[in-house]
Order: C-alpha cells, then sequence, then structure tokens
C-alpha cells in the first residue's frame, strides 16, 4: 500500500514513497528560489570531521555552511576558548609571582632593584598591579590630611606577596567558576547519543587546588617559574 501524505489544506494524496516526496519538495522548493543566496552556494561542501562523532559529520558540516550551529558546538566552542584563557592567566601569573618574589629577593636591602618584567596591561596580572599602586596612593591620600601631592606607590615588598597572590587567586577562581557553568550548560545540551562528549567539569575545590599547585610550584624558585609539563 501506497504511503499517504496529508497537504496543509487537510487534503491527502498517495504518494509513491517517502523518498520520492521528499525530492519532490526540494525540487519545488530549489524552483521558487528558496536555496538562492545561501552561504557557499555553488561551492562543493566542506566536510567537517568530528573525531568524537563520525556519523554526523555531514549533517553537521551542512549546518556549518548554512551559517548555523546546534547550541551545544557553540558552548563546546566557548569552552575551548574558555579553558584555553583559563590556561593562559595562571601561567602568567604563576611567571609574573616568581619573577617579582626573586626580584625582591636578589636586591632587598641592596640598594635599587630592576623591575620584574611586567605582563602586558591589557592583561587582567597587568591590571592587578595597576590596581595595588592605585589602591596604595589611595590609601596615602586617604590618611594625609595635609594638601601634600601625592606620593607615588612603593614598589610591592616581600610582605606584599601573599595579598598580590590572594588576588590572582580570586580572579582565577571567578574564571574558573564561570567556565564551570558553561560546561554544565553544555551537558544539558548535548544530545544523549552524545554523551561521550561530555566535558570535564573544573568545580571550586578542584580549581583551588589546581591554582595553588601551580604557585606552589612558582615560589619554589625560578627553575619553577615556567610550567614545562
Amino acid at each position: 500500500m501506497s504511503p499517504v501524505r496529508h497537504e496543509d489544506d487537510f487534503r491527502s494524496r498517495e504518494i509513491e514513497s517517502w523518498d520520492s516526496w521528499v525530492e519532490e519538495a526540494i525540487e519545488e522548493a530549489r524552483q521558487r528560489g528558496e536555496f538562492d543566496d545561501l552561504p557557499g552556494q555553488g561551492k562543493p561542501l566542506k566536510i567537517e570531521t568530528n573525531a568524537y562523532a563520525p556519523e554526523l559529520n555531514l549533517a553537521l558540516s551542512a549546518l556549518k555552511s548554512a551559517g548555523y550551529a546546534p547550541t551545544w558546538m557553540e558552548l563546546d566552542r566557548q569552552i575551548t576558548t574558555g579553558r584555553a584563557e583559563l590556561d593562559a592567566f595562571l601561567e602568567r601569573s604563576a611567571s609574573y609571582l616568581c619573577s617579582l618574589r626573586e626580584s625582591l629577593m636578589t636586591h632587598d636591602g641592596r640598594g635599587p632593584r630592576p623591575a620584574p618584567k611586567e605582563p602586558d596591561e591589557r592583561t587582567l596580572v597587568g591590571r592587578l598591579r595597576a590596581f595595588w599602586r592605585s589602591l596604595v596612593n589611595l590609601l596615602d591620600f586617604a590618611s594625609d590630611l595635609a594638601d601634600e601631592p601625592l606620593r607615588q606607590a612603593p614598589e610591592p615588598t616581600l610582605a606584599d606577596l601573599p595579598v598580590i597572590r590572594s588576588r590572582m587567586r580570586a580572579q582565577y577562581l571567578e574564571q574558573a567558576a564561570a567556565l564551570d557553568k558553561l560546561v554544565m550548560e553544555f551537558h544539558g545540551a548535548l544530545p544523549r547519543a552524545l554523551w561521550h562528549l561530555e566535558r570535564t567539569r573544573l568545580g571550586p575545590e578542584a580549581a583551588v587546588r589546581r591554582f595553588d599547585a601551580r604557585m606552589d610550584r612558582a615560589w619554589h624558585g625560578p627553575d619553577e617559574c615556567l610550567e614545562t609539563t
């Protein structure tokens, strides 16, 4: 028995097969121009490969070519970017704290010391040091009752290192929490058939352990300033 197709106006008609009906519908849409001016029109479809879900390569490539992507794919991209930024922040923080500590220990009490190499002021670590100096200036101003010019903020000392590290830690944990939230959203949007694509979460306790372990290694000396593994 031939399948029956119910039209939008509630009429029904027999069709040869569902495959032939799909082909007919596509051809009618093409003749109406509904496929005109689509991204990549007239070009071969670039097949994106996914080692974790190869059965979806063709479907996902077609979506990407048309400028669309499932929510879980967009979240996956954001997670990849977020993790790279979080790792970079941790390495910059460890490198800066290590070089600052070495500079302070080497030149402490021996006259002017060269300033440690500062990170780009556009980074969080660079803004952190600028904030530290601004805070010292602000405290000096608040405690100065006379109309004297503001004194230049002093360079950090060894006693300031725990405070600097604490502020870096707070920044890192804030970014880690935002990343972990993305991972949970990703898991919620991921189709059940793709459960194997789930990402490892970075909860608060894991983030604390990761930050402290990296900073502890940097604290032990110049050989540990840069991650080598």
